[in-house]
């Protein structure tokens, strides 16, 4: 931990760190959100997955082209115009569910907040560079800090929502508004947000080659992020059977959390000498693992409380592939392509969970929770599956990248 303290203990990083925290919380809060916005407005899983689909489709389309303007031109400008229209959106999405204008309009105003949804991570990842260009040694160990923050998102993100939602549906879509605006005008203001793609850069990277690697790469982020998709659901379901379901929910999600973040932490500070292809299936099977034990355990009639101990063993995986999946794309691509290679990844891992929440709750509404896991369960031994049979492709295509 002494590392991580070293390298939070600038108080530049510090400032970035928080804002970009703050301008990510919408990137896992607004895909459940909506959903359980539209399920409180019309009683069905599967619209509210719809619109979180829309979110997702939004995010998939414009991503790329974010990345490719975080190459070439001023982040401050682009969080503070991402932030401040995807909020505007998202309020209209609310009011849209809240006037009972129907399915379509929702959607729509929830594809909008897709196509306008802040590029902080591939921006984060380029402004770890130049944050600790004096220190060289940190640069490994800041990755891993900032993959532990997204994944964690994924997690605390939906427990915030959890929370939320003991005050009605409504208050976590404003909350994801209200982060969305002031995150991307915090991170404008910091050294991060001054910060300008490389020109020259830009226009000589060639990236052919990398796209071998690339597609195996974001194919297992899509089953990963499918993954955390449905789990979220599987935990909402399963809160709701209880009366205590935003304190249950909450719960549910910080435990999940903490596994992710300690799986996270304890990966950035040790050398791995395994190949990244046979950790990365590793670390998927395990995820799945633990998703599989939850089903298990709801079947078999066991307390919901079993589940904690469950979801933390299954969160020990998911920071850890989200670093390894980082490394293989900044490997593949030359410089500047690398925003644009960590917008998909960005854009997959968001769709995919957006995506999850649509099939999860088409699932949830014919089956019943522990289904939701097991679902989760094998998209997510389908991305093992892919990590393994692809793994000598991408491993080639690495080497010859790099």
């Amino acid at each position: 931990m002494r590392t991580y303290l070293t390298l939070l203990s600038s108080a530049p990083i510090r400032s970035c760190c928080l804002a970009a925290f703050i301008a990510r919380l919408p990137m896992a809060m607004t895909p459940l959100g909506l959903l359980i916005l539209v399920e409180a407005a019309t009683g069905s899983y599967a619209s509210g997955g719809l619109v979180s689909g829309a979110f997702a489709v939004g995010t998939a389309i414009a991503a790329p082209g974010w990345g490719r303007a975080l190459d070439a031109r001023s982040h401050g400008r682009i969080m503070m115009l991402t932030g401040t229209v995807s909020a505007f959106f998202l309020l209209i999405a609310l009011a849209a569910a809240r006037l009972g204008f129907g399915l379509m309009p929702i959607a729509g105003s929830a594809l909008m907040v897709g196509l306008f949804f802040p590029p902080v991570t591939p921006a984060m990842r380029l402004a770890w560079r130049h944050l600790t260009a004096d220190r060289p040694g940190l640069i490994a160990p800041a990755y891993a800090l900032d993959a532990v923050s997204v994944e964690a998102l994924f997690v605390i993100g939906p427990m915030l929502v959890g929370l939320l939602y003991a005050g009605g549906p409504v208050l976590p879509v404003i909350a994801s508004a209200v982060f969305l605006f002031t995150g991307g005008l915090f991170y404008a203001f910091t050294p991060a947000g001054r910060l300008a793609g490389d020109h020259e850069a830009v226009h000589g990277a060639r990236g052919g080659r990398a796209v071998i690697i690339i597609l195996p790469v974001l194919l297992i982020a899509m089953a990963l992020s499918l993954g955390f998709g449905q789990m979220d659901v599987a935990m909402t379901a399963t809160a709701q059977t209880h009366a205590s379901q935003g304190y249950l929910l909450g719960l549910l999600f910080a435990v999940a959390a903490s596994g992710s973040i300690s799986g996270g932490l304890a990966f950035g500070t040790r050398e791995w000498k395994t190949t990244p292809r046979i950790l990365l299936m590793l670390f998927l099977g395990g995820y799945g693992l633990g998703l599989a034990g939850a089903a298990t355990a709801l079947l078999a009639g066991l307390s919901v409380f079993v589940l904690m101990p469950l979801l933390y063993v299954a969160g020990l995986f998911v920071s850890p592939s989200l670093i390894l999946m980082q490394q293989m794309i900044d490997h593949a691509l030359p410089r500047g392509r690398t925003a644009e290679g960590q917008s998909w990844l960005a854009a997959v891992l968001t769709a995919g969970g957006a995506g999850g929440m649509a099939v999860g709750g088409f699932v949830a509404d014919h089956g019943a929770a522990p289904m939701v896991f097991l679902s989760a369960a094998g998209v997510v031994a389908f991305g093992a599956v892919i990590a393994i049979t692809l793994g000598q492709v991408v491993k080639a295509a690495q080497s010859g990248a790099g």
